[in-house]
């Protein structure tokens, strides 16, 4: 591709030349504010979602106890059976359950100092 420097200068002088308006004060500020030091909404798209969906859920489960007969007898006996099929209701399962919890919460509050090398390079 191959530019002519004349063509270039032209255009400088026939902008140079345009009538343009002072930009209103503080536009500069605005638009960063509105783009890159915009903050983080509360929420994110999926959790929204997800809490829609529950809240449904719940609502739908409301609307079949308060309307069908024994719903919510059914629904207690539906979920003990699956508890005891599963082998849930254990103590050992629930032990041990207890303790992969606690490890696991345990293990994401450790802080685990960088390396010297990786210390220096951040510098």
């Amino acid at each position: 591709m191959n530019h002519d420097h004349d063509d270039l200068d032209d255009l400088d002088r026939m902008l140079a030349a345009l009538p343009l308006e002072e930009p209103p004060a503080g536009l500069h500020a605005r638009i960063m504010a509105a783009t890159t030091l915009r903050p983080e909404p509360a929420f994110r798209g999926w959790e929204v979602w997800l809490v829609g969906v529950l809240f449904a859920v719940a609502a739908w489960l409301t609307w079949i106890v308060a309307t069908i007969p024994r719903a919510s007898e059914r629904i207690v006996d539906t979920l003990l059976r699956a508890i005891d099929h599963s082998g849930l209701d254990s103590e050992y399962t629930l032990l041990w359950l207890a303790i992969g919890a606690s490890a696991a919460w345990w293990i994401s509050q450790l802080s685990v100092p960088a390396s010297l090398r990786e210390r220096l390079r951040i510098r």
